[in-house]
C-alpha cells in the first residue's frame, strides 16, 4: 500500500521501475543478512545527485508495507539540508507520520499508530536527545529500528579510532542502534571509500551493498570528465584563486569573468524561453573568508558589466561566449535577443549573489518561508563544504571551481560535483576549471567507474580501491591504522614464507617463457599464476588482494600491459630479500607503467633453508603511479 502510493506520485515510469526493482533488491539483502537477533549494516551506493533520496524513500515505503514502523532518516549537520530532506520526505510519504528533530512531544503523544519517519541532523546533542526518547517511549519497546544514514560516510564514523576513543556522534549512533531490540543500518552515499575501508570489527563495515544505477538523462562523470576532453570543460589559469585573494586587489580574473558572462547568456536564454530558474556555483576554497571575497568580486564585476553595456569590448566578448555556446546548442536564442535580455537582467538586478557556508545567515532557519530556495531566480552561489554534500542545485548550468589541496581526498572532491544531475541543459553546461584539477577529476571519475564495476561484478568483498599517488581515498582519522592496508606501485612485493607444492600447477604455464628477457602475457595468465603462489601468512603476501588489484587496473586501464619474467634452477637461500638478481630487478624497472610478475623456480635445498622440494617464488610490481587501499 505505502510503496504503491509512493510510486504513483513519481510521475516517471523509468524512475518508478527503478525504485521498485532497487527496493526489492534491498529487501532481499535485508532478508539474507538480518536475523532479527542482531544489528546489520548495509551500503546503499549511488552516484552524486542521481536520485538516492527517491530510492531511499522507496525502500522506506516497502519496509513499511512489511510491518516496520520506526525509521530514522539522518542528514549531515546542516540546517539547509535537514530542512530540504524533511520537506521532501513529508511531501513524498503522505501516509506516514514524518517528524523533525523538534517534534519529540508529538512523537511521544501519537505513538506508532502509523509508520513514523524522524528526520534528524547528525548532531551530538540531537542524537543523544532522541536516543533517550526512543529508550523511554513505551510504544517502541520490542520494535525493530531502521536507520537510513544519508551521506553515511560523513560524520558518522569514529574520528578517534586511532586514539582508542570514540567520537561523540559515532558513540551516539551506536547507542541509538543498541536502543532497539535489533536494527538495520543503511549507509547511503555516493562516496563509500571510508565505509569500504572500515575494519570488520568496527561494526561499520557494510555486510552487503546495493548499487543504484542512475536513470535516463543523468549527466555524471562519464559526461563531464570523458576522454578526450568534452566540450563542457573550459580551462582557466592555475593561479586565479591567488588573484582573487590578493589583499589589496579588486581584480576579477579572466576565467571568473568569462564564467559570469556565460551565466548571463544562459539566464537570458532561459528568460526568453519563459524559464525562471538558473544556477551558477562557485567553489573556490574551504575558507569562509575567501567565499566573501569571491562574492564581492562577482558583485563588483556585475556592476562593471552593467556600466559597460553597449561598449564595443563588452559586445564583442558577449558575442564570443554566445558563439561558443551556439556550437553545442544551435537552438540557443538569437544573439540580439540575448544581448537585450542581458541588459534587462543587469539593469533590474535580477542576478542574485549568495554566500552559502557555515557562517551565512541566508537559509539558516528551517521554519522561515523566506529561506533560500535555489529553485527560484537566477542565482550565483559561492561556498565550500556546504556546497559539497547533499544540497541540491536545480538547473545548475555553470560551475567555477578552483579549490586545490596538497593531498586531495577522493571522496571529498568527488562530492563537489554538484553539476551532476538530471535537469541540466546538457548542450549548455560548462565547468570552468584549471587543467590540474580537471586531471584530478578525470582520475576520480575513472576510479569511480572501476568501483561501480567491481561492486556489480563481485559485491562488497571484491572491491579494491585504486588511486594515483598523492590522492588519498578518504580522511585518515576514520581509518583504523591497525587494519588498513596500503600498497604502493613501483615496489617489489614478495613473500618471506612462500608456499611450496606448486610446481605441478605452474610448470606447464610458464616453461615456454623461461630465461627469456621479458614476455608480454595476458591478464588471465597473471591471475592463474597468482592463484598458485602465495605465502603461509596472508599478511606476508596476499595473492587474493593482488588479484583484485590486477582486476581493478584492467578496468581502469584497458590498455594495461602485463609482463612476465621466468627464471628456473635458482639455487638461492631462503630469507635473502626479494631474491631478484640485479639484472632482473633492472629489467622489471624498465616497465614502470605495467604489471610485472617475476617467477623464480627455486631448487629448495635443505642446506639453503628450504624443505628439500622445488617451489615457485613470486615477485610482483604494480605501476609506479598508483596506490591501492583495502581493509582487513
Amino acid at each position: 500500500m505505502y510503496l504503491e502510493k509512493y510510486l504513483s506520485q513519481l510521475n516517471n515510469q523509468g524512475l518508478e521501475t527503478s525504485v521498485l526493482d532497487v527496493s526489492k533488491q534491498i529487501d532481499d539483502n535485508v532478508k539474507k543478512f538480518f536475523t532479527f537477533k542482531d544489528n546489520v549494516t548495509g551500503l546503499l551506493f549511488g552516484n552524486v545527485q542521481s536520485g538516492k533520496t527517491a530510492q531511499m524513500l522507496g525502500a522506506i515505503a516497502r519496509f513499511a508495507d512489511e510491518g516496520y514502523m520506526i525509521f530514522l532518516l539522518l542528514t549531515s549537520d546542516n540546517v539547509d539540508l535537514q530542512r530540504q530532506t524533511f520537506l521532501r520526505t513529508q511531501s513524498s510519504l503522505i501516509d506516514f507520520n514524518v517528524l523533525s528533530e523538534r517534534d519529540d512531544l508529538k512523537f511521544l503523544q501519537d505513538g506508532l499508530r502509523k509508520p513514523t519517519v524522524i528526520v534528524l541532523k547528525k548532531n551530538g546533542r540531537i542524537l543523544k536527545k532522541w536516543r533517550e526518547i526512543l529508550l523511554s517511549c513505551q510504544s517502541c519497546k520490542g520494535k525493530f529500528l531502521m536507520i537510513f544514514d544519508d551521506e553515511g560516510d560523513n560524520a558518522s564514523l569514529n574520528t578517534l579510532v586511532n586514539k582508542n576513543r570514540q567520537s561523540t556522534i559515532n558513540k551516539n549512533l551506536d547507542a541509538i542502534k543498541d536502543s532497539a531490540s535489533s536494527c538495520v543500518y543503511f549507509e547511503v552515499t555516493a562516496t563509500p571509500q571510508s565505509l569500504i575501508l572500515q575494519s570488520e570489527i568496527s561494526g561499520w563495515h557494510p555486510k552487503f551493498v546495493n548499487y543504484f544505477k542512475p536513470g535516463k538523462g543523468y549527466l555524471g562523470g562519464d559526461f563531464f570528465y570523458a576522454d578526450p576532453k568534452p566540450f563542457c570543460i573550459k580551462f582557466t589559469k592555475e593561479n586565479e584563486l591567488d588573484d582573487v585573494t590578493a589583499e589589496d586587489d579588486n581584480y576579477c580574473p579572466e576565467g571568473l569573468q568569462e564564467s559570469i558572462l556565460y551565466f548571463l547568456i544562459e539566464c537570458a536564454h532561459k528568460k526568453l524561453k519563459g524559464e525562471t530558474n538558473c544556477n551558477f556555483m562557485i567553489h573556490p576554497s574551504i575558507r569562509t573568508g575567501i567565499h566573501s571575497k569571491f562574492a564581492t568580486r562577482v558583485e563588483e564585476h556585475l556592476n562593471l558589466l552593467q556600466e559597460a553595456y553597449g561598449e564595443k569590448d563588452f559586445i564583442q566578448n558577449l558575442k564570443m561566449a554566445w558563439a561558443d555556446l551556439q556550437k553545442t546548442a544551435p537552438n540557443i536564442e538569437s544573439f540580439d535577443d540575448i544581448k537585450d535580455t542581458v541588459s534587462v537582467l543587469l539593469d533590474d538586478m535580477q542576478i542574485n549573489v549568495y554566500v552559502l557556508n557555515s557562517k551565512s545567515i541566508t537559509g539558516r532557519d528551517p521554519n522561515n518561508p523566506d529561506a533560500l530556495d535555489l529553485s527560484k531566480g537566477y542565482n550565483i552561489v559561492v561556498g565550500g563544504n556546504t556546497l559539497g554534500r547533499g544540497i541540491t542545485f536545480p538547473h545548475l548550468q555553470i560551475v567555477y571551481y578552483c579549490r586545490a589541496s596538497k593531498t586531495p581526498q577522493a571522496d571529498t572532491f568527488w562530492q563537489h560535483s554538484r553539476i551532476f544531475g538530471y535537469d541540466r541543459e546538457a548542450s549548455l553546461v560548462r565547468i570552468f576549471i584549471p587543467k590540474s584539477l580537471y586531471k584530478l577529476f578525470s582520475e576520480l571519475s575513472k576510479a569511480n567507474m572501476v568501483l561501480i564495476k567491481q561492486i556489480e561484478d563481485r559485491g562488497i568483498d571484491g572491491v579494491q580501491l585504486i588511486y594515483p599517488k598523492g590522492v588519498r581515498p578518504t580522511r585518515s582519522n576514520v581509518l583504523d591504522n591497525k587494519f588498513l592496508q596500503m600498497l604502493s606501485g613501483g615496489v617489489n612485493i614478495f613473500p618471506n614464507e612462500p608456499i611450496g607444492g606448486n610446481t605441478k600447477q605452474i610448470d606447464p604455464l610458464v616453461m615456454d617463457y623461461k630465461d627469456s628477457k621479458v614476455q608480454e602475457v595476458s591478464e588471465e595468465l597473471i591471475l592463474k599464476l597468482l592463484d598458485n603462489v602465495g605465502s603461509l601468512y596472508r599478511e606476508d603476501f596476499d595473492s587474493e588482494t593482488y588479484k583484485n588489484c590486477v582486476r581493478a587496473l584492467s578496468k581502469k586501464r584497458p590498455k594495461m600491459k602485463y609482463r612476465l619474467i621466468v627464471r628456473i634452477d635458482r639455487d638461492i637461500a631462503k630469507g635473502t630479500g626479494t631474491l631478484l638478481s640485479p639484472n632482473d630487478r633492472a629489467l622489471g624497472d624498465n616497465y614502470q607503467n605495467d604489471v610485472v610478475l617475476t617467477l623464480y623456480r627455486v631448487n629448495g635445498d635443505v642446506s639453503k633453508g628450504w624443505n628439500g622440494n622445488p617451489l615457485w617464488v613470486p615477485n610482483i610490481k604494480f605501476p609506479s603511479d598508483c596506490c591501492f587501499y583495502n581493509a582487513e
